[in-house]
């Protein structure tokens, strides 16, 4: 179902979306981000995901996505848990989503095919990304695979 720009924006005025963040990994441990062309967060480096469909299943919208806005495919997807963002997108531009985050893992080799959300995509290790001025949603999912990493190797 598409709603209409004029009804979402009255339903970001009053409730929270459901939505899904990729945290999209590959063979050799790269992540894939994308720089957001729209607000919220434009200009800003961000996981591909986006709203969840009225009757749709968080793991299918999480499939979705990767297809719509990376055009990529997977079967791995990993549930790592649910979260509140709220994000400033100036004055009286608030929105709230409720989101569920997946990691998703693909095989290396990949070619990305962007859609419309994004203006460029980039795969860099964790490491590399938290050198980068990210936000604080994005930053505490990179973390962890850097606290796994690091969990991984002293165990």
């Amino acid at each position: 179902m598409v709603v209409s720009e004029e009804l979402y924006s009255r339903i970001l005025r009053v409730m929270p979306i459901p939505c899904v963040d990729l945290l999209v990994v590959d063979d050799a441990d790269s992540v894939l981000l994308l720089r957001r062309r729209n607000d919220p967060a434009a200009g800003q480096w961000w996981f591909p995901g986006g709203r969840v469909f009225f009757g749709e299943l968080r793991r299918d919208a999480a499939k979705r996505k990767l297809e719509e806005e990376c055009g990529l495919s997977s079967r791995e997807f990993e549930e790592m848990g649910t979260f509140d963002l709220l994000l400033d997108s100036g004055p009286k531009q608030c929105s709230h989503a409720i989101t569920t985050f997946f990691r998703v893992q693909i095989p290396s080799g990949h070619n990305i095919r962007l859609d419309s959300q994004s203006s460029e995509a980039s795969w860099l290790s964790p490491r590399e990304w938290l050198e980068r001025e990210l936000h604080p949603f994005v930053r505490n999912g990179l973390s962890v695979i850097v606290a796994d990493a690091t969990t991984s190797q002293s165990g």
